[in-house]
């Protein structure tokens, strides 16, 4: 049996024929926890490097702040902000001591992260009337202009994207609402295809490109609950690689190195990569979560609360947060 989900990007529409997911095959969905707990005070954006220094601040609190996104040139921060707890989560931009709202828009906004080459921020957002799910949008990073559409479709959430470093790609985790299936998707921007990346019988979710855009970075479930980091090659293939060994969430990378959230802390694993063959070293441990003011709970779930660029991190503060 097949359903059909149709996707647009611009001005055109794509109709694909997706096999349907069987729902005993599946997982279930999390609800929040841990790190998707909103704790009470202000929240701040720290600079901190890979020993755990704090360096500084960016932007200004605000009563919640989600999914940071460095800018390309290092100098900026996109998230999903709250200036104030009870309202609706916007696309804010950081840098200096300032912040602005990126968007007007009503719905809420998550996963915001920036093109290669800066011109842009892609997020997921939810709209009355849009079929009561979340798809993916672009805005130009300066705010002007209208909201662009990248894929469109009910029944399906779209979050977390990730560009590729060519500007040609974007990978994103879907969210079947009738099977709650959460797997891999990609969009070809020129062509406006849409296909599964990974599409298995575990939850997969939070893709990262590497920066070659040769390799995904995600997190999927494993039996027993836990989540795992993973890496696969990108264009689509069979080869699946382990990077962490006792849990893991939120990947991120370098040139040579993954980095991840194992518990309250942040690990590292190097890697090495030719051609199509990957392989990767013990995890290192670099820094805890409470040590950089992230709080003394475990960390992870579906909204995360760090980025890195260029030698160092950004991590979101949250005085409240302790035993989140």
């Amino acid at each position: 049996m097949k359903s059909f989900v149709a996707f647009v990007l611009g001005t055109s529409v794509v109709t694909l024929a997706l096999l349907a997911q069987a729902p005993a095959q599946r997982g279930t969905g999390r609800g929040g926890r841990g790190g998707n707990q909103a704790p009470s005070g202000p929240q701040n954006l720290a600079w901190v490097d890979r020993t755990g220094k704090v360096l500084g601040k960016i932007g200004q609190p605000q009563a919640a702040i989600l999914d940071p996104s460095i800018s390309p040139d290092g100098t900026k921060v996109v998230v999903r902000g709250r200036d104030v707890a009870t309202e609706t989560e916007h696309a804010y931009i950081h840098e200096g001591t300032t912040k602005r709202r990126l968007t007007d828009n009503e719905g809420s906004e998550r996963h915001e992260i920036w093109s290669p080459d800066g011109k842009f921020i892609a997020f997921s957002m939810q709209v009355a009337g849009q079929g009561n799910v979340s798809n993916l949008f672009m805005r130009k990073a300066d705010g002007s202009g209208a909201d662009e559409p990248i894929v469109v479709s009910e029944g399906i959430h779209k979050w977390s994207p990730t560009w590729s470093p060519d500007g040609k790609f974007i990978v994103y985790h879907t969210n079947d609402l009738k099977t709650n299936a959460r797997d891999l998707g990609f969009v070809d921007l020129a062509t406006h295809k849409t296909d599964f990346l990974v599409d298995s019988a575990a939850i997969e979710a939070l893709p990262r490109f590497s920066l070659d855009g040769k390799f995904v970075a995600y997190q999927a479930q494993e039996e027993g609950g836990r989540f795992e980091v993973f890496v696969t090659t990108f264009p689509k293939s069979n080869a699946k690689w382990k990077v962490s060994t006792n849990g893991g969430e939120w990947p991120r990378w370098n040139k040579d190195e993954i980095y991840y959230w194992e518990g309250n802390n942040l690990m590292a694993a190097k890697f090495t990569a030719r051609g199509a063959n990957f392989s990767v070293t013990a995890p290192e441990k670099l820094f805890s979560g409470e040590q950089v003011g992230m709080g003394s709970g475990t960390i992870g779930g579906y909204n995360f609360f760090y980025d890195y660029r260029d030698g160092k991190f950004v991590v979101v503060q949250r005085p409240a947060a302790n035993g989140d």
